[in-house]
């Protein structure tokens, strides 16, 4: 970026010198060029700057994340995450529920549906899934209209 800066100097100084916008449309077309190029460059370091910042940022988050997940999980072998709660013996039982949404199935550790305050939410689309507080899955009104007609069917 360093040798961009240069050059662009350069350029504008030669402009300067030599009055380019005193040696009518092309000269005049020339300097506004060249003010382009040097508001340009400015614009390039100030997105630069930015980007440094933004992947510092990133990389924090990454680190608070990564701190997030040894609080809450423990690692028995580096094969299997184990939650704290002691149930280390116990296998972790899994739901898979579908999105009404997305129509794409994603798996819920089976212990989230006891807790209270708890929103699940699909991992494709961010739609609510089941909300705890609700105590009831979230299903696309179409569905359970077919399923009324079925359990009609049987009766």
């Amino acid at each position: 970026m360093a040798e961009l800066r240069r050059r662009v100097s350069q350029l504008a100084n030669l402009a300067e010198r030599i009055d380019l916008r005193e040696r009518g449309r092309e000269g005049q077309i020339m300097a506004d060029v060249v003010d382009v190029l040097r508001e340009l460059t400015l614009n390039v370091e100030e997105v630069q700057q930015n980007q440094r910042e933004l992947e510092q940022y990133v990389e924090e988050i990454d680190s608070d994340l990564m701190s997030l997940e040894e609080d809450v999980y423990l690692h028995d072998d580096d094969t299997e995450r184990v939650p704290l709660n002691g149930a280390k013996d116990a296998p972790i039982s899994y739901i898979e529920l579908e999105c009404p949404v997305c129509e794409l199935e994603a798996s819920y550790n089976e212990a989230l549906f006891s807790q209270d305050g708890i929103q699940l939410t699909c991992p494709h689309c961010g739609n609510v899934v089941f909300d705890s507080d609700e105590d009831y899955l979230i299903v696309d009104e179409e569905d359970e209209s077919s399923r009324e007609r079925e359990g009609e069917a049987f009766d």
